[in-house]
């Protein structure tokens, strides 16, 4: 495997250090009497910026309608953070199950406006590591790698919805599901399709929060390559957005039947409850340089990705993605295409043939 791929699944897997281990019946409480699973790496110190940035202000302003409250809301989401994710299953169904050990990671990432047009809004995130060397205590880094992106659609006509097994469908959207609403789509860091949600804004004096409806959900990268005993997360979750801190909370189940399994989203025998809060804090003076530099160089790589898929979208109804091409994930293939200076500066449409017959070597 390259160095690019191996810098990247080492930005995906760190973590902060580990509590002690003991043992207590208590949900809450648990990850700090339970040893966690997670990566094992130090990052460098962070300064919080307790300044509202000019994204929140715009937000304040006074006399907006609802629709341009939730537009200001969901450009919020843009600047520089302190990321944390923790995972907590609450509850088995099963009393014989075991609680999975709790999960926590870190990140140091920015979010970036890549469209508005209105009833659409595209972020993108960005990952920026350093790490401190157990040993020696030097800093390693920094360590680039795209991370996920969000979509927001204003009353969409369709959305994909997962169904297992590493397949989407389209599904149309009636007047009554979209009116008011806003369609959430989450990608991968390959910019392939992971989950979509439907939701609506509300807006209070210091914050605003966007609550989705039951949506399904592959195992995320944290679960997969250790759980075999479940099929997809089936949930909902919330986007509370602050002056200085915004959080992304999710509640999904543990389902061991696809959506193809059975008849609906409420049938299939459940595993286990998960709850996950995931906690972006504003930084600054943070050195984020070699993210932007990076980015501004291979964003129109990224670009006709996204023009790919959407090419994808419109030709078919149905899409399942093979794990792997050539012994590597697509992700793989992208980020060594993205950082290849002569794959770089192809002339667009040629760029674009090699990322779509790249892209169609994973569908299936």
């Amino acid at each position: 495997m390259s160095k690019i791929v191996l810098l990247a699944v080492l930005a995906l897997t760190c973590a902060c250090s580990v509590a002690k281990e003991k043992t207590d019946s208590w949900t809450f409480t648990r990850d700090s009497l339970t040893k966690t699973r997670g990566g094992t790496t130090t990052g460098t110190s962070v300064e919080v910026d307790e300044v509202a940035p000019k994204v929140w202000q715009d937000l304040q302003q006074p006399g907006l309608s609802t629709y341009e409250k939730d537009r200001r809301a969901i450009l919020a989401l843009q600047g520089e953070y302190k990321t944390k994710f923790e995972f907590l299953e609450t509850f088995t169904v099963d009393p014989k199950y075991k609680l999975d050990k709790p999960y926590i990671s870190w990140a140091t990432e920015f979010v970036k406006l890549l469209e508005d047009t209105g009833d659409f809004i595209s972020l993108q995130h960005i990952m920026v590591m350093y790490y401190k060397n157990k040993e020696n205590g030097k800093v390693i880094g920094p360590i680039v790698m795209k991370h996920w992106r969000q979509d927001w659609t204003w009353q969409a006509s369709s959305m994909w919805e997962y169904q297992g097994n590493r397949t989407w469908v389209t599904k149309s959207l009636l007047d009554n599901e979209k009116r008011g609403k806003w369609l959430w789509e989450v990608y991968q860091v390959d910019d392939s399709p992971r989950y979509s949600g439907v939701g609506q804004w509300s807006h209070m004096k210091n914050l605003s929060q966007f609550n989705t409806e039951l949506m399904s959900r592959p195992l995320p990268r944290r679960e997969r390559s250790v759980r075999s005993d479940y099929k997809i997360l089936l949930g909902s979750e919330s986007l509370v957005v602050t002056a200085n801190r915004w959080f992304h909370e999710q509640r999904g189940f543990k389902r061991k039947q696809t959506l193809t399994d059975v008849n609906n989203k409420t049938d299939g025998d459940i595993v286990a409850r998960e709850l996950g809060h995931n906690s972006y804090t504003r930084i600054k003076n943070f050195d984020f340089k070699q993210g932007y530099a990076d980015w501004e160089k291979q964003q129109n790589y990224w670009k006709d990705v996204r023009r790919v898929w959407k090419d994808i979208f419109k030709a078919n109804q149905s899409i399942t993605l093979r794990k792997q091409v050539d012994g590597k994930p697509l992700y793989a293939h992208h980020f060594e295409q993205a950082a290849d200076d002569d794959i770089i500066n192809k002339g667009g449409d040629e760029r674009y043939a090699l990322i779509k017959k790249t892209i169609n070597k994973f569908l299936k």
